[in-house]
């Protein structure tokens, strides 16, 4: 989108590298584990050694002396989302505390399910958010690209690995939303030499990828076929009497659509008004939505929205998490919309790492997203899905194995096509775990779902 132009910014900040180091003790399954956090600005330069961007990473890095130990590089999406998410709702050492209602309130707590006990952990802020910052303004283009961005994370990773000497560890790398596009490409990029103009230069191998809230591609389905599983599961939740368990209840939802929905569809003009209005008697079972509105839309979903705002008459539910509600004709807020992370980011975490900067940690930054260009620099026999990135990086490494995590009352990047996409992708079945939790767009928003979600990613570093 290079045909956006803002405002130039107003700014007090100073650029100044940060490195900052600090001892630490947090206790995990029943014993203490010594770990070191460090804090560091990686510095991008132009030929002529200016600094043209810099990319922020903290990283916690347990104290057991060993160079082949896991490590774990994370990041959230967008694009133009700091990774604040993942480190202070579900992987870092502390996380965001909160009320009786799951409310974030300003204050950090120990996390007892971190994974710092079986793998190093290096929370990664793409240019423009968090304290990653573009240093000169003609290079933005640079960085807010999917090739650009990935590129860069993947110099992050080696300059990482190099600085730390860490070149026997297993690389992992987990991504949410955007960030699994992120993922699938800074897999391509690390499997060939980023110093070279050859794609047949072998690069650096990774082990194993978390990839949470599918947002590299779409299965092509109808939306009210990928959708199914996430209505489903948010009509049980706001059922008064539950006719039956959730499970059970989503996978009835899930096989009506398969074996009477599709087929039903297919049949275009030449479905009879009988059956229209049997499915249409089941998708209001199921989904809430009146039959009266699904015989007169064919179906189908005139508009994704729709079940958010007419599912649950009175209120329309939360895009990121369906279990949040909010009464109809008020403002609807976005999930966090206080940002209370901002404010736990920059007065309790920077501090208790040493970190002293002139620079305000952004939680997200709209600007990124307005300016992001999202072709692909792909062209002739190197054109590329995302998807086809990430199979790639399976053929190349017979080791490397990925995790697929969708939360179940996500209406951003649903279940059911994250699901669909990975049946259409011929990936290696033995390989590749699917998964789907009861949480929103972030699978560990809810304290099952957290707890389970963490299980299996122990379970992928194992």
């Amino acid at each position: 989108m290079s045909d956006v132009h803002l405002p130039e910014p107003f700014s007090l900040e100073e650029f100044a590298p940060v490195s900052a180091e600090r001892e630490h003790i947090l206790f995990l399954n029943g014993r203490e584990v010594p770990f070191v956090s460090v804090a560091e600005d990686f510095v991008f330069r132009s030929p002529d050694g200016a600094p043209e961007a810099s990319l922020f990473a903290f990283s916690y890095l347990a104290r057991t002396g060993e160079k082949d130990r896991p490590v774990m590089f994370l990041w959230n999406g967008g694009p133009g989302s700091a990774t604040s998410a993942l480190h202070l709702e579900c992987f870092g050492p502390w996380l965001i505390q909160r009320d009786e209602a799951g409310r974030p309130v300003y204050g950090l707590s120990d996390n007892a399910d971190c994974l710092l006990d079986v793998c190093d952990l290096v929370f990664v802020d793409p240019a423009g958010v968090g304290l990653s910052r573009v240093l000169r303004p003609d290079k933005r283009q640079k960085y807010y690209s999917v090739d650009g961005d990935a590129r860069s994370t993947a110099f992050l990773i080696i300059e990482w690995l190099r600085r730390h000497g860490r070149w026997n560890s297993p690389v992992y790398l987990t991504g949410e939303s955007y960030g699994t596009v992120r993922l699938c490409r800074v897999v391509a990029e690390l499997g060939r030499s980023p110093y070279s103009e050859s794609r047949l230069v072998p690069g650096i191998p990774v082990r194993g990828a978390v990839l949470i809230g599918w947002a590299a591609g779409d299965s092509g389905q109808e939306k009210i076929l990928s959708m199914m599983p996430a209505m489903a599961a948010t009509r049980w939740y706001h059922l008064t009497e539950k006719p039956c368990p959730q499970d059970a209840f989503v996978r009835a939802a899930c096989a009506f659509a398969k074996e009477t929905l599709a087929p039903a569809l297919s049949q275009g003009e030449a479905l009879s008004g009988q059956t229209l209005r049997a499915c249409a008697a089941e998708l209001e079972k199921y989904t809430g939505l009146s039959a009266g509105y699904y015989a007169e839309n064919g179906l189908r979903l005139a508009a994704e929205d729709d079940f958010r705002t007419g599912s649950l008459p009175g209120y329309t539910l939360d895009l990121y998490d369906a279990r949040l509600k909010t009464p109809a004709g008020e403002p609807y807020r976005l999930l966090g919309g206080d940002n209370v992370p901002l404010l736990v980011m920059n007065g309790l975490l920077l501090p208790r790492l040493g970190v002293d900067t002139a620079r305000v940690y952004y939680t997200g930054n709209l600007n990124v997203h307005a300016l992001f260009r999202m072709e692909t620099e792909d062209v002739g026999e190197y054109r590329r899905t995302h998807m086809e990135c990430l199979k790639d990086g399976l053929s190349r490494t017979p080791s490397m194995k990925a995790l697929f995590a969708s939360g179940l009352y996500d209406l951003c990047t649903h279940a059911g096509n994250t699901r669909a996409v990975v049946e259409q992708a011929g990936l290696p079945e033995e390989r590749v775990t699917v998964r789907e939790y009861p949480g929103g767009h972030g699978v560990y928003s809810s304290e099952e779902g957290k707890k389970a979600f963490l299980s299996d990613v122990r379970s992928l570093l194992g």
